[in-house]
């Protein structure tokens, strides 16, 4: 589940805490459970997120650790924040604009001088090669991050304007028939101030096969997906957490990392639905080209 790297910058220690799945994360980031591995300086910090369970700092909207547990799975909550946004986007004139490169990578026409589609016109005017030959255009696939970390100031409609922006982006790729495979993330610094600089923990949510789905990405609405299972990813770590748990990494110092391999990060400071697919589809043309 951990990785320890050298990345970028040459004082750039990083922990990476990796989860297979969503179920893997809540599974291995429960409060109540015993974690033998986990350091022990860090217990007074598990006990701490442990005994809070009624504070709405720590779970927005939810009010409390039931009301987060009943809500985290609910497809409803999702489709009630984004499902309008969802909407827009796609009816927008930006956005039809854009699906017309969508046509890059549907099947291609390849003219050659033996087959069995006779292209009449082509026959007619003499060329050669008057077959047609149909393939399909290599499709990339676009790894998303949603990075929700943030500061203890920010409030869940914040948190709730991260997926705003991140529903619409996943859906409009997936219309123009672009794989995405998407990383609910959280990029920390000082998190383990005595071992590394910074720390990232990344927990897939879909891979590349799976079509996009409001119960999956259920947990991303949710306040307490941060600021209790994140904080617990840290926490159950074999190293020693520091005090506060340290504090997001910058859009600079993320993209001094090459964004850690994805080809977006969208967090709190994300730009727009259409600007972010724009960017993106700009992206994939770079690489086909």
């Amino acid at each position: 589940m951990y990785v320890i790297e050298e990345e970028g910058l040459a004082d750039a220690k990083i922990i990476h805490i990796h989860y297979d799945s969503v179920a893997d994360f809540f599974e291995n980031t429960d409060p109540n459970k015993s974690y033998p591995k986990m350091h022990s300086g860090n217990k007074g910090d598990q006990s701490e997120v442990k005994g809070r369970g009624d504070r709405t700092w720590r779970f927005g909207d939810d009010s409390s650790r039931e009301g987060y547990y009943s809500t985290r799975f609910d497809p409803t909550k999702g489709k009630n924040i984004c499902e309008e946004d969802v909407k827009s986007v796609i009816a927008s004139k930006e956005y039809k604009s854009l699906l017309q490169q969508a046509l890059t990578y549907k099947k291609r026409i390849k003219f050659v001088d033996v087959g069995f589609r006779l292209n009449v016109a082509r026959a007619i005017s003499g060329d050669d090669k008057y077959f047609a030959s149909f393939t399909n255009a290599r499709k990339p696939t676009v790894k998303l991050c949603i990075n929700i970390c943030g500061s203890a100031c920010v409030d869940a409609n914040d948190f709730k304007n991260v997926a705003k922006t991140a529903v619409p982006t996943i859906y409009a790729l997936e219309t123009a028939g672009i794989a995405t495979e998407v990383y609910y993330c959280a990029f920390a610094r000082e998190t383990h101030p005595d071992d590394f600089k910074y720390s990232c923990t990344h927990v897939k949510i879909k891979s590349a096969q799976q079509r996009f789905n409001w119960t999956t990405f259920a947990p991303i609405f949710c306040l307490g997906s941060y600021r209790e299972s994140i904080f617990m990813s840290w926490i159950t770590s074999e190293y020693e957490v520091g005090g506060g748990l340290g504090r997001p990494m910058e859009a600079k110092e993320i993209q001094q990392q090459n964004n850690f391999g994805y080809s977006a990060v969208i967090g709190l400071n994300a730009a727009g639905n259409v600007k972010q697919v724009n960017e993106l589809f700009n992206k994939i043309k770079k690489l086909k080209s």
